[in-house]
């Protein structure tokens, strides 16, 4: 808009020009309205002064006719009459506008059209005017007077002609458009008139502030309620967006990327001269989605042509433009964009992000952001170059990086802080920007002692998702790798010790178009882990008497509860009704016996399960694991809680007998508000003693384990029909694993659980097993996040 502005001066100064060569007062303002007449603008003036070289005007009001949305004031106006032609400069005002841009930008293009540029002399006076300087103007539009979206303001604007070349300056200039606002400061373009028009020689600024809002993910409401039967989920149906119409919107996606990133560069070249210098210092950004954000800079930006291309290099604001490409520690991001882009040959785009080690707060990093703390103390170090593929449809990235003394706070994490955590990364790979494949050749994760090296690939086609990989943990000392994981993650291990060695090597195919033939997930375990030493609070022989622990009441507030032999409710093993244990290995954990802590085979069934129906379903936590969590760790869901809660059940296995573990488990966990241990609950539910629980009592206690708070009785007590026939199935899967008898069996099915009733009821004769009705869809294995 500055030719516009520019034309706009233009015709003030012809105006001008008008009324020194006939005179003052009512014959200037005479003369300012015909030629403001041949503009197509109204104008009028409040004062005129004659000076001793000419004259000054005050209160110079431009209206033009063919855009209604602007408004032009000049404060003061002054003439300078000289042997070389007249000098006018324009001080002070303000030119402004109200509509959307478009409206705004076509009503000018249209004034422009019906009136081009003429020559600015004066009537009867062959002198010449030079182009206006202007000073102290200010600049404002926005798209609509109340809560506009989008606005540009600019104060202390001038104009002005130096060696032939126009400078335009502004004090400050703001822009907002939607979810982004730029400010800058001291902004300055040198423009000289080329053959093509008028190009920028020279651009800078001391200044450029970035505020992004990123708009929130939407939470889409569940359909349905809590019903009290937990009903099976319907699998999801495909959407007719989901086809090959998605898929195709979603595959140009990349291609538009490119070809606008090479239209900005095209726009841009054409408007820079030759061995034009583009540098703005202090460019700075504050990226903001809900609680989160992150700051970056001040950095300094440069622009520049380079065989062929657009490049642009940012790079931290206090090692300067020079240094920035000089010194090695400096953190540069250079993005090279083609300008001779032929549809035959099409050339790539590529970025890249060298440097370091060089601290975050350097980078702009503040505390807080991300939930980052100790940033002073933080340092990255990165070789990484990205390249988008001619055709726009690929990014291949290869690199690698290091993050130093990184400390941040994040409840996916743990709910301890994690200090000084030293990650390092490398990869190759290619993905395409349809969401249709990823293929990595070579990725490593290294913490400390901790690798985990990774190969493999991903395609989608449809609704299908197929997956190739593999992954391995070379072999390392555990306690090397305890020591490698910072203590926020495994707080509650502080003072444990380890011995031996672990490693894993393992492999992974699924196809989810054809699970039932197209399935794998295999690893072999090289582990040794022993614990050798552990602090008072976590050995094991606290439980064998009086302890307490941490629980939950019914509004999820915690609390204290007592528990161990001698405490009230607590029921020894063998006063426990052995369906009782028949009862949590059918539900819960059917390996019990057999695995040392981790079921390998649930874990496997769970992932499969899941993938599935694109949803979890099923989990994979033993008996073991749950017992861990319980006696030890927190609620929450979390990295550092799997961890710690990995290395726990590892401890009870290896301390503990079965036997103790069942009745350590029996005892604490919770079968209802406020309810835990068996005791309790058997006195609870069915008025019984533990010892006397038969097994649809049992299977009733344990069958609710997932969920205690929903209960399955109609009104008189008894257990809901499709409830009932649930249990029916656990039995009869009780009596295939040869946990009961058949006589057990058959007694079982002609049982009616009643709630309040020690001494069930049981039908003459065998009662049908029916369907399942409103049974869970699975049974077996509690949550799991992972091995």
């Amino acid at each position: 808009m500055g030719s516009r502005h520019f034309k706009i001066a233009a015709i003030v100064g012809a105006v001008v020009g008008c009324a020194v060569a006939v005179g003052f007062g009512p014959l200037v303002r005479y003369e300012a309205a015909q030629v403001g007449e041949a503009y197509g603008a109204s104008i009028s003036i409040e004062r005129v002064w004659p000076t001793w070289d000419g004259v000054a005007m005050r209160g110079v009001n431009v209206r033009l006719r063919d855009v209604p949305s602007a408004l032009v004031r000049l404060d003061e106006v002054v003439v300078e009459l000289g042997l070389s032609g007249r000098k006018v400069a324009l001080r002070g005002g303000m030119v402004s506008a109200v509509g959307p841009r478009e409206v705004v930008l076509r009503e000018l293009e249209g004034w422009r059209a019906r009136h081009p540029g003429r020559s600015t002399g004066g009537a009867g006076n062959g002198g010449r005017t030079a182009g206006p300087d202007v000073d102290g103007l200010r600049l404002l539009w926005q798209d609509r007077t109340d809560g506009p979206a989008e606005s540009v303001s600019a104060s202390g604007v001038s104009f002005s002609r130096v060696d032939g070349k126009t400078v335009l300056a502004a004090s400050e200039a703001t822009v907002s458009a939607g979810w982004a606002t730029v400010s800058v400061k001291d902004g300055r373009v040198v423009l000289v008139r080329g053959d093509a028009g008028y190009q920028v020689e020279g651009l800078s600024a001391s200044a450029l502030d970035a505020e992004v809002a990123l708009p929130e993910p939407v939470m889409k409401a569940s359909a349905g309620g809590e019903t009290g039967e937990r009903q099976p989920k319907p699998r999801r149906a495909k959407s007719p967006a989901e086809g090959s119409g998605g898929e195709d919107e979603a595959a140009g996606r990349g291609a538009a990327l490119r070809k606008a990133m090479i239209r900005a560069a095209k726009g841009l070249d054409a408007v820079l001269a030759q061995g034009a210098q583009v540098g703005l210092a202090g460019v700075a950004a504050r990226v903001h989605r809900g609680d989160e954000r992150l700051g970056l800079g001040p950095g300094n930006l440069s622009v520049r042509r380079e065989a062929g291309a657009l490049v642009v290099e940012l790079s931290p604001g206090d090692l300067g433009l020079a240094a920035g490409k000089d010194d090695p520690h400096a953190l540069t991001f250079r993005l090279r964009v083609p300008l001779n882009d032929a549809p035959e040959t099409p050339q790539e785009i590529v970025a890249d992000l060298r440097g370091g080690p060089i601290g975050l707060s350097t980078l702009g990093v503040q505390e807080g952001d991300l939930g980052l703390f100790d940033v002073a103390r933080a340092s990255i170090v990165s070789r990484a170059h990205v390249v988008l593929s001619g055709d726009g449809e690929s990014l291949r990235l290869e690199g690698e990086g290091k993050l130093r003394n990184l400390s941040l706070r994040s409840a996916a994490l743990s709910d301890e802080p994690v200090a000084g955590l030293d990650l390092a990364w490398r990869a190759k790979a290619a993905l395409w920007l349809d969401g249709s494949r990823v293929d990595v050749e070579d990725g490593e994760v290294d913490l400390g002692a901790i690798q985990l090296i990774g190969k493999g690939e991903y395609r989608r086609a449809g609704d299908a998702h197929r997956v190739r990989g593999e992954i391995e943990v070379p072999l390392s000392a555990c306690q090397s790798m305890l020591e490698s994981a910072p203590k926020g993650l495994v707080a509650k291990l502080s003072g444990m010790r380890l011995a031996g060695s672990f490693g894993l090597k393992g492999k992974v195919r699924f196809d989810t178009a054809r699970l039932d033939r197209d399935f794998l997930l295999d690893w072999d375990v090289a582990n040794t882990c022993r614990v050798v030493e552990v602090p008072p609070e976590i050995h094991v022989d606290r439980f064998k008497r009086e302890f307490r622990r941490s629980a939950y009441g019914p509004e999820g507030q915690r609390i204290e509860v007592e528990a161990g032999p001698g405490t009230p409710g607590w029921v020894p093993y063998r006063s426990i009704s052995r369906f009782m244990e028949v009862a949590v290995m059918t539900t819960e954990d059917s390996g019990f016996h057999r695995h040392h802590g981790f079921d390998e085979e649930a874990i496997k069934n769970s992932i499969r399960e899941n993938l599935r129906e694109r949803r979890f379903v099923r989990g994979a936590s033993t008996l073991s694991m749950q017992l861990a969590k319980n006696l030890y760790l927190e609620r929450t869901k979390s990295v550092a809680r799997k961890l710690q809660e990995a290395v726990l059940t590892m401890y009870l296995e290896q301390e503990l007998t079965k036997e103790q573990l069942m009745e350590l488990y029996l005892n604490v966990v919770e079968f209802g508000p406020m309810v835990f241990g068996i005791g309790p609950a058997a006195q609870h539910y069915f008025n019984a003693a533990a010892s006397q629980l038969s097994l649809g009592q049992a299977l009733y206690i344990s069958s609710i384990l997932p969920n205690p708070k929903v209960q399955h009785f109609v009104a008189g007590g008894a257990v809901t029909p499709g409830w009932s026939n649930y249990l029916r199935k656990l039995m009869e899967t009780a009596k295939k694993r040869q946990w009961i008898s058949d006589e057990e069996l058959e007694e079982g099915l002609r049982e009616t659980v009643v709630r309040g009733s020690p001494a069930p009821q049981r039908a003459a004769s065998e009662a049908p097993p029916g369907e399942i009705g409103d049974a869970p869809e699975e049974a077996g294995g509690g949550e799991w996040l992972g091995p």
